[in-house]
C-alpha cells in the first residue's frame, strides 16, 4: 500500500530541545545559510523564538529556533507562542522536532523529556527527533554502532520514547558537509516529514529515503583524511552517480 504524503505549500519545522542540543545548527543546516547563532556548550545563545525562511524546490519552509528547556512547563510557553506565530503568519504545515546531540543525552533532560511527552500526548504523537552530532558515531569501531540504530539500542529510554509515540527520526551532521551533501540530509528529512500519518496529495521533494540517513554517511572530507585524493575522487563519483539515480527517478 502507497503512504499516505500531504501536499505542503509551506512547511513549519518547530526546533525544541535543551540547551546545546544542536537546535541553532540544525535549523541553520535546513535553511542552508547561517541566521542563527551558535552557543558553545550549554551558555544560553538563544534566549526568544527566533524564526527565518528559506525556499527549497520552491517550498517555503519556516524555521522556529527556540530556547533550551530546562523543565516541562518551559514547553507550554513555547507552544503558546507558535501558535500566535502561526496565527499571525498565516504559516504552513506545523512539524515540531525534538532535537538530542548524539552522545550526551543525560538523565536531567530524560526527565523533562518525558514530562513534556505525557503532558502533550496527542499534540507530539508523530512528530520528530533528530539527533544531532551524527559524526561522532563514526568513531565506534563495529559498523552497526555507527548506525543511529545502534546508538539507539544503547539507548533504551529514547526507544521507548520513539516507539510510544510513534516518532520518526533522523541523524544529522551540522559540521563539515559540503553544501551538495547537506542537501541530502535536509531533502530526506522534508520528504519524511510529508509521508504517513498526514493527509493527501503528494510530498515535492523526490523520496531520498532510499539514502538511509541512519546508516553509516562517510563524508569527502573523511574519504580525504582516509585515502588522500584516491578518496576524494571515489566520493564524487560515487556522489555523481547518486545524483543520476535521483534525477532519473524524478522523471
Amino acid at each position: 500500500m502507497a503512504k499516505n504524503t500531504r501536499q505542503l505549500d509551506g512547511l513549519t519545522i518547530v526546533l525544541f530541545g535543551s540547551l546545546g542540543s544542536g537546535k541553532s545548527s540544525t535549523g541553520n543546516s535546513i535553511l542552508g545559510s547561517k541566521p542563527f547563532k551558535i552557543g558553545i556548550g550549554t551558555i544560553p545563545i538563544t534566549t526568544k523564538l527566533e524564526t527565518e525562511i528559506a525556499y527549497r524546490d520552491k517550498l517555503a519552509i519556516r524555521v522556529i529556533d527556540t530556547p533550551g528547556l530546562q523543565k516541562s512547563s518551559d514547553f507550554s510557553k513555547l507552544k503558546d507562542e507558535v501558535k500566535r506565530i502561526h496565527r499571525d503568519n498565516q504559516t504552513g504545515n506545523v512539524t515540531y522536532a525534538l532535537v538530542i546531540q548524539v552522545g550526551r543525552y543525560t538523565t536531567e533532560e530524560r526527565q523533562v523529556i518525558e514530562e513534556i511527552f505525557k503532558k502533550n500526548k496527542g499534540f507530539l504523537k508523530n512528530s520528530f527527533i533528530i539527533f544531532t552530532n551524527r559524526e561522532e558515531l563514526n568513531e565506534e569501531e563495529i559498523l552497526y554502532d555507527q548506525t543511529i540504530d545502534g546508538w539507539l539500542q544503547k539507548n533504551p529510554s529514547l526507544l521507548a520514547l520513539i516507539k510510544t509515540y510513534k516518532l520518526k527520526y533522523r541523524a544529522f551532521q551540522n559540521k563539515r558537509l559540503l553544501a551538495a551533501e547537506n542537501d541530502v540530509q535536509v531533502n530526506d528529512l522534508i520528504s519524511a516529514i510529508c509521508e504517513e500519518d498526514q493527509p493527501t496529495s503528494y510530498c515535492p521533494v523526490s523520496d531520498s529515503k532510499k539514502k538511509k540517513q541512519n546508516l553509516i554517511y562517510v563524508s569527502r572530507e573523511q574519504m580525504g583524511e582516509k585515502f588522500g585524493m584516491y578518496g576524494n575522487e571515489f566520493f564524487d563519483d560515487q556522489f555523481t552517480l547518486q545524483k543520476n539515480v535521483d534525477d532519473y527517478e524524478m522523471l
